[in-house]
């Protein structure tokens, strides 16, 4: 009896390495977006803190214009860079989305290849058990003959 053989075998390795890379693919994607989030935190984590700075000094005894104009300066530059990066992080959430849908896809093409291969090997899998049964009928039906 011939041994079992996915005719598909090489359309499934292919289909399996495809899948692979774009999970490694995703995984990246969503470290650097994750990444940028932490940065976005941090930079808004340091707006706050040159806020209070700046009101801290803006009430203290000593006042200088010039000091409080550095503060603006500072604080709007930081708004800006919190636009800038808000803008990179939904650049990278929709690179985000869309490695998502590769990925789903793959999964999708790679799990139906598989069902077809177990569909295939239950098949035959049958196929031998029918082939043993009736190796088994002539054997027997051959010893009655020659009884």
């Amino acid at each position: 009896m011939r041994r079992f053989k996915f005719t598909l075998e090489s359309v499934l390795t292919i289909r399996k390495k495809t899948l692979e890379d774009a999970r490694i693919k995703l995984a990246s994607i969503t470290n650097i977006f994750n990444k940028q989030n932490e940065v976005l935190k941090e930079m808004e984590l340091a707006l706050e803190n040159i806020r209070n700075d700046s009101e801290k000094y803006l009430f203290s005894e000593t006042f200088n214009p010039f000091v409080i104009s550095n503060y603006s300066s500072f604080s709007n530059k930081i708004i800006q860079d919190i636009a800038t990066q808000k803008m990179i992080i939904e650049k990278t959430k929709f690179d985000l989305k869309m490695q998502q849908e590769k990925t789903k896809d793959a999964y999708i093409k790679v799990k139906s290849l598989e069902k077809l291969k177990e569909k295939q090997k239950e098949q035959y899998d049958k196929e031998v058990l029918q082939e043993e049964f009736k190796m088994m009928d002539d054997i027997v039906n051959s010893r009655r003959t020659i009884a």
